[in-house]
């Protein structure tokens, strides 16, 4: 560290009357400093042709570089997406700190992740270009599509309303830029995938005010016997510069997935130890029944952004998106995690559907205010959600068929027919509406930030089930009312060299949507708190980018059943739970040659009441850690090495086993073919390698259904860029 900040450029704060740039510090006459784009610096916004990102958006309401956003935020670059080989989100986010994206193994139908040990039982939100996308974790969108990922860590409700404790996962779209680049991608790899996408941007007038940008993605591959995934992805968008002070971009979206993959369970027998028989369940499978399984999706998105810049230099933003999400699953699978004794597992046919609708929209003011010596740079908003879904469930008995992986003999078609989806059934219609106004002011003066800002939400949930005979019959239609304030406050300061110490507390909420023991919908929001201190330090140029963290996490207003003095069940609102670690990164280009990401994470992540009090959190690793290397051997070829280790965890609130760890090694080679012949000029080639090493591995158990890793598998992306 030492030697990496005596060789970067200082930074000295002053006051003069002209303007000065120093590296981040433009000086202004009015005595007051304000962090801007200077001399050698790389430009706020997305980075395109790095690993070292400068800002996310999603973190703060605007854009503001990383070093000087007083929370974590990881961010995962397209060219990082690119270089790694990931072809989901969850992938990109393997060497992320504080994340556990993998935690179902192979089976990640919905890029279910933990952040900061949350996320297990509630899923961590997503959003896109700002605004909630795929509530319930239906939505998975393909990372070719995406300029980049945000991890925004902690509490942090102002910019997103309901989020979980351990934070949450901000995606942003490729829109169309001042670019006029195109490309074609090949992609070939284990399990017979075969890919082909294009990233086609440009303008359409002879000034440059109509740009428009078309991103298309079709892939497809196979699973286990006729089981397979396939992808058609089609994104176009349009920006409009109406004038010197209107922009206006509308984009689409049409994801569809007649094969979307699969969401399966394996037992503690076969992955953790062997078989009552001797077997260990192989890494490749994926399907008790490979000929049968389906899952079918179709997501769709329309949306613009608008922006108008006012007089006095404030600006007027304006974001609207309706979405949709069509799942349909019918899967045979694991009804029971023992056998009988001689390794036959029962199963059971179960089919779901599941349709969500999602309304979001936010209008917010931005403008700069200077006070004497102090630069206030003040959002004003409100947005408003509504999530419409509607599911349906059934399953048999769970008695009539069952599996051996000795003979791995799947049922037929016709066995599977003749099961009976009566034994249970449902019908649930869940809709949210929230509304919320938040606001923040960045507070500049001198090299100290100042962060404040507040939000209120009223929220409410109208969850309306129907249950079949076989199931006790009847219906509910139970309405949850919530009204939250929740803020954050921070504060930093750049010293000289350039180094960030800083300290922030953010707050968040959740409606509880349970009933209690009256019946009644009367429990509180769960809430969450987070104390974090932490330093950043950012080279001038930009080209390297160093944090740490120390985070205290407390969520309360848990929902626990447990016994009273006469032994009678009760549920109340007492529960807490507290997790609280370290989390250190780094991404740099130290050399024209050499690129480094690395990152450590570290947590206590227990519940404090309760019959598990003392315990840890179940399927949470408390230790990750990560490396990841790329060299240029010469110009135009680099080699990568990466580094993947991930601590044990146990398997549920009781903590009875721990699941091992286990360390993972990824690799790559990249080829400009253009640099090795001019004929060539805008060709690269790149294999990657993912678990070189085929490690066997399990990534997470829950009471006794585990799950297996993947093994070794490759890719080879041919692209033309023109």
């Amino acid at each position: 560290m030492t030697a990496l900040l005596s060789g970067t450029a200082m930074v000295t704060p002053a006051l003069a009357q002209d303007a000065t740039y120093l590296g981040r510090i433009q000086l202004e006459n009015s005595g007051s400093a304000s962090r801007t784009e200077g001399e050698g610096t790389a430009s706020i916004g997305p980075v395109t042709d790095s690993v070292v990102p400068n800002s996310a958006g999603g973190a703060l309401l605007g854009d503001v570089p990383l070093v000087n956003t007083p929370v974590s935020v990881s961010v995962v670059t397209n060219t990082q997406i690119e270089e790694q080989g990931a072809q989901s989100v969850a992938e990109a986010l393997r060497y992320t700190p504080g994340v556990f994206s993998e935690y179902r193994g192979t089976s990640n139908l919905h890029d279910e992740t933990q952040l900061r040990g949350f996320g297990s039982r509630t899923f961590v939100p997503k959003a896109l270009d700002g605004m909630s996308f795929g509530r319930s974790s239906l939505g998975q969108l393909d990372p070719y599509y995406l300029q980049s990922v945000e991890v925004i860590k902690g509490p942090n409700s102002i910019a997103f309303g309901q989020v979980t404790p351990g934070g949450l996962i901000n995606m942003t779209s490729k829109r169309p830029t001042d670019d006029q680049g195109n490309e074609l991608v090949l992609t070939f790899g284990s399990d017979d995938y075969k890919g082909i996408a294009t990233d086609l941007q440009g303008n359409l007038d002879a000034d440059g005010d109509l740009r428009y940008r078309v991103v298309a993605s079709l892939w497809d591959k196979t699973l286990q016997g006729d089981f397979g995934q396939s992808r058609l992805l089609l994104a176009p968008s349009l920006t409009w510069e109406i004038g010197d002070s209107t922009e206006l971009t509308v984009y689409a979206l049409y994801q569809n997935e007649p094969e979307a993959g699969q969401r399966g369970f394996m037992p503690y027998l076969g992955t953790m130890e062997p078989t009552n028989n001797g077997i260990w369940i192989d890494p490749d499978f994926v399907s008790y029944a490979p000929d049968f399984d389906t899952v079918e999706r179709e997501t769709w998105a329309l949306g613009y952004e608008a922006t108008h810049g006012l007089a006095n230099g404030w600006s007027l933003t304006h974001m609207l998106r309706y979405s949709s999400i069509d799942l349909f699953h019918s899967q045979l699978g694991l009804w029971d995690s023992s056998d009988d004794g001689a390794g036959n597992y029962p199963l059971y046919l179960f089919e779901s559907t599941d349709y969500a609708e999602e309304l979001t929209a936010r209008v917010s003011l931005d403008g700069e205010v200077v006070t004497g010596a102090l630069t206030h740079n003040l959002t004003f908003g409100v947005d408003y959600l509504n999530s419409d879904v509607e599911s349906t469930y059934a399953r048999d008995d769970g008695s009539t068929y069952t599996y051996n992986f000795a003979d791995m003999i799947s049922p037929t078609n016709a066995q599977i027919a003749a099961l009976t989806l009566d034994a249970y059934t449902s019908e649930t219609h869940s809709e949210l509406s929230q509304t919320g106004i938040f606001a923040q002011d960045r507070v500049e003066w001198g090299n100290w930030d100042l962060l404040m800002g507040l939000r209120y939400d009223w929220a409410t949930t109208r969850i309306s089930e129907t249950y079949a005979a076989s199931w006790g019959g009847g219906t509910s239609d139970d309405t949850y009312e919530a009204e939250a304030l929740t803020g954050r406050v921070g504060l930093s300061y750049e010293f000289a060299n350039g180094v960030v110490p800083y300290f922030s507390y953010s707050t968040s909420f959740e409606p509880v949507t349970e009933l209690d023991d009256d019946g009644d919908a009367s429990y509180d929001p769960t809430t969450a708190r987070q104390w974090e201190a932490g330093v950043k330090w950012a080279s001038a140029d930009g080209k390297i980018l160093l944090s740490a963290a120390y985070f205290d996490i407390q969520k309360k207003n848990i929902v626990e059943s447990y016994l009273d003095e006469m032994n009678n069940p009760v549920t109340d609102q007492i529960g807490s739970v507290r997790s609280k670690g370290i989390e250190l990164e780094a991404k740099a280009e130290l050399m024209d040659n050499l690129t480094v990401i690395a990152s450590y994470f570290n947590t206590d992540a227990t519940y404090e009441t309760g019959d598990y009090a003392g315990n840890t959190f179940y399927a949470i690793p408390t230790e990750q850690a990560s490396v990841w290397v790329q060299y240029g051997f010469t110009e135009g070829v680099d080699g990568s090495l990466g580094v993947r280790y991930v601590g044990p965890s146990w398997n549920y609130e009781t903590n009875d086993f721990q699941v091992p760890s286990y360390t993972l090694v990824d690799a790559g080679l990249s080829v400009d073919l253009g640099v090795i012949a001019p004929e060539a000029e805008g060709v690269k080639a790149a294999v990657t390698v993912q678990n070189l090493t085929d490690e066997r591995y399990v990534t997470s158990c829950v009471r006794e259904y585990c799950w297996l890793g993947e093994g070794r598998n490759w890719s080879l992306r041919l692209s033309y860029d023109w």
